[in-house]
Formats: C-alpha cells, sequence, structure tokens
C-alpha cells in the first residue's frame, strides 16, 4: 500500500485501523507518477497491481471499492493462479 501522505501520518493511519503492514510514504509522488496514478488534484487513485515474482504487471484493478477490496484481492490472486498463504 502506498500513500502520497507523509510517514509520520500512514504510520499513524496503519496503528489507528490496526493494519498488518507498512504504509509507502510517497510525499513527493514519484511512485505515484511512475504508476500514473496520480490525480489531477494531487492524490493517488485507488488502484492495486498485481505484480507477478518477475516483476511484470500480471493485473491493474482501477475500480477499488474499499469495503470490498480484501474479497476482491482474494478473487484477482485467485484468477492469477496464486496459490493461497500458508498459515
Amino acid at each position: 500500500m502506498a500513500s502520497v501522505d507523509e510517514a509520520e501520518t500512514n504510520k499513524a493511519f496503519a496503528e489507528e485501523h490496526g493494519a498488518s503492514f507498512p504504509i509507502l510514504s510517497d510525499a513527493d509522488r514519484t511512485v505515484s507518477t511512475a504508476y500514473g496514478v496520480l490525480s489531477e488534484r494531487g492524490f493517488a487513485n485507488r488502484w492495486t497491481f498485481f505484480i507477478d515474482p518477475n516483476g511484470v504487471i500480471a493485473r491493474v484493478d482501477r475500480e477499488v471499492d474499499a469495503r470490498t477490496a480484501g474479497a476482491d484481492l482474494v478473487e484477482h490472486l485467485e484468477a492469477l493462479g496464486v496459490p493461497p498463504a500458508e498459515d
């Protein structure tokens, strides 16, 4: 996950929402620009990039809905043939 917010803001957001992963700070918008997700207003569009083991973008979900993002993510990974993680 990446955000155009400062690292401190991302850390607070992650702690508030109990995220178990780090959130990349792209405050200078370099990554957002490189991936073509930066909107005219300076915010990053909420897209999901599925990158294969060779570093190739295998799929892009441009219609991410925060309410269903987790289930949608699993569905896309299954469609790409990614095996489920072992517990």
